[in-house]
């Protein structure tokens, strides 16, 4: 309820024009399709994945198009979220879900090879030119590769807050970064 009264106080709407498609050396950032849903369900279900992600594993392919249909019918002035793909392969996302927010994950058998890196980059060279002051992330303390990762493009630690969100069973702190555009 706090992060979606933020993003609409802070921000009016994206501006600018709406890229379909972004390269980076080894990626390739792209808009959801409904044929994602298999690749992406992959990840949803996976528990190592899922266990610092804001929602707790999913129990089925509904789950997975539910939220696959959200992220390509979100409007288009207060969300821009991409696929992320290498070698053609779906192996992520990468995007604002609710602007000012950034939100990411890689498939696991893809951590460590600075992906995760190489996206936030493409994204924030990207969304610099759409007309926010900034962006902001909310993550899990127990996920430093994504706190890194975070780092290494620009984003600096703002606050911190305990039992923020629930996790399943179990509550979770929340480490809050901020990224000036």
């Amino acid at each position: 309820m706090f992060l979606e009264a933020l993003g609409k106080a802070v921000s009016s709407g994206l501006t600018g024009e709406r890229a379909n498609e972004l390269k980076t050396e080894r990626l390739t950032l792209r808009r959801a399709r409904p044929d994602d849903a298999e690749a992406l369900h992959v990840l949803f279900t996976d528990e190592e994945t899922m266990e610092c992600w804001s929602t707790p594993v999913h129990q089925n392919m509904d789950q997975t198009e539910d939220w696959l249909a959200s992220m390509i019918d979100a409007p288009e002035d207060h969300s821009d979220d991409f696929i992320v793909e290498k070698d053609g392969e779906l192996i992520g996302k990468c995007g604002l879900w609710r602007v000012p927010e950034i939100g990411f994950m890689i498939r696991r058998d893809h951590w460590g090879q600075g992906l995760a890196t190489e996206a936030l980059d493409a994204f924030i060279s990207y969304i610099s030119g759409r007309g926010l002051p900034y962006m902001f992330a909310d993550v899990d303390p127990a996920n430093p590769g994504s706190l890194r990762a975070l780092e290494k493009v620009g984003f600096s630690r703002s606050g911190y807050k305990e039992k923020a969100m629930q996790h399943g069973e179990r509550w979770v702190d929340s480490v809050y970064l901020r990224r000036d555009l």
